[in-house]
Parts: C-alpha cells; sequence; structure tokens
C-alpha cells in the first residue's frame, strides 16, 4: 500500500504566468515544492505533473519524477492524468503554489488515507483569522459533526449572525484520494458549483463523494499572486530553509 505525490504545475496562470518557475530565495517555487513532498518521507515517489518542458526540468533537476500532461480543467484533473501512470493506492495532490507546507501535514493526511481505505477523499484545514475570512483567496470550509466537509467557498461560512468563537475554518489545498476516488472524479464533468466559485472540491461534494477534513500541522503560504511571495520566503526562513 503505497502513496505518490504529484505536484500539478501549469506554466500559463491568469493571475501569476509562469508562477512555478517563479523564483522564491534564488530558486525556483516549484523546486520548494518538491523538496517539502520529498521530506515528508511517507511517499514511494514524487512527481510533476506538467504541460510545459521548462517546468519539467527544473523539476527533474530537483530529483522529481516529470509526468508530461495535456490540456486539464483543475490541478486534480491533471493529477488524475498522471496517477494513470503511476502504481500507487493513495494519490495526494500537492498545490504547487505551497513551497512552505509543513511536511507533517503530507504525512497525517497519507497516514489517514492508508489506514481507511474506505474514506474516498481527504484534506486538510486551520482555524480562520478576520483577515482569512475577508479574503475571497483564502477558501473557507464548513464540516459535519463527523468532519466530513459540508461546503467550500470563497465567501465567509457560515454567516456571522450571532458570532461563535473558533468556528470558522480555512483550507489548505492538498487533496489525497484513494485511487479509483481520483479516476472517478476525473471522469465527472466540471459542475456548475465548481464553475461559479473557481473551487475543483466542490464537484465531488456534488457529485456525493464524501471528503473528510482534517486538522493540518501548521500554517503555510499559499503563493497566489506575486505579492505573496515576500510572506512565502518569511515562512521558509522561519522553517530554517533559506
Amino acid at each position: 500500500m503505497d502513496a505518490v505525490g504529484v505536484i500539478p504545475a501549469r506554466f500559463g496562470s491568469t493571475r501569476f504566468p509562469g508562477k512555478p518557475l517563479a523564483p522564491i530565495l534564488g530558486e525556483p517555487m516549484v523546486v520548494h515544492v518538491v523538496r517539502r513532498v520529498q521530506e515528508a518521507g511517507c511517499f514511494a515517489a514524487v512527481a510533476v505533473a506538467t504541460d510545459d518542458e521548462r517546468i519539467a526540468a527544473v523539476a527533474r533537476g530537483a530529483g522529481a519524477t516529470v509526468v508530461m500532461t495535456g490540456e486539464a480543467a483543475s490541478g486534480t484533473d491533471r493529477v488524475a492524468q498522471a496517477a494513470r501512470s503511476l502504481d500507487a493506492t493513495v494519490v495526494v495532490n500537492v498545490q504547487g503554489d505551497e513551497p512552505a507546507l509543513p511536511p507533517e501535514s503530507l504525512r497525517r493526511l497519507v497516514g489517514f488515507l492508508l489506514a481507511q481505505p474506505s474514506v474516498p477523499m481527504a484534506t486538510l484545514a486551520l482555524p480562520a483569522t478576520a483577515a482569512d475570512l475577508a479574503n475571497p483567496t483564502v477558501v473557507k470550509v464548513v464540516c459535519d459533526a463527523a468532519g466530513r466537509a459540508l461546503y467550500f467557498s470563497r465567501s465567509v461560512i457560515p454567516y456571522p449572525r450571532q458570532p461563535v468563537p473558533g468556528i470558522h475554518r480555512k483550507h489548505v489545498g492538498l487533496y489525497g484520494f484513494q485511487r479509483e476516488a481520483l479516476l472517478a472524479f476525473a471522469a465527472w464533468p466540471e459542475c456548475e458549483l465548481e464553475r461559479c466559485e473557481g473551487l475543483e472540491q466542490l464537484r465531488a461534494l456534488y457529485h456525493g463523494m464524501a471528503i473528510q477534513v482534517l486538522d493540518a500541522a501548521g500554517e503555510s503560504v499559499a503563493v497566489d499572486v506575486p505579492e505573496d511571495i515576500p510572506r512565502a520566503e518569511a515562512a521558509l526562513l522561519k522553517m530554517g530553509k533559506g
């Protein structure tokens, strides 16, 4: 029972073209992400799924397996393309814009899915701050009593008509799948909720796939726009990765 970590990385981003190659402390961002996945020590293989040879060359230099992919509706769809050529029980989609991701978060996700093969999909969350709630690039999640996701949104959920301390959580964009669940996800067409919010995980909820939400091991910094790079660099230096 093995797990593989797959980093989807495309050059053409609307808000940040060439993002995987953006320099973070003097090295391309995708190199930092590959290292965090390697440091987790829970993967039989670390792969970068890309449609760009420039990204592929950098990923190979960092020691990752490269799987060249075609067009993909989302990062998870790109991961599914790569997974068809990778032999693994569990496949984790590691977002390519999380250079300071704590490796322990990856270990928690993999350990849970290997121990719970009946759970098709899992992801991570952290407590949300007031600044997170006001930021549409920070995705929020609401769960049921068993820790399964009810909904994800860029808006504030739940609406704080009567504020309850600690109720708001932000999503950490990692997705772990049992292999067959990932292939099923990729076979479904995009749904209206997914297109409306720009959140691929809503496709899973729309089609009735349960998503278990685990506590992340610590904060990370997603690089959505160039202005996020200084924060990511500060986080890496705090981790001793400078």
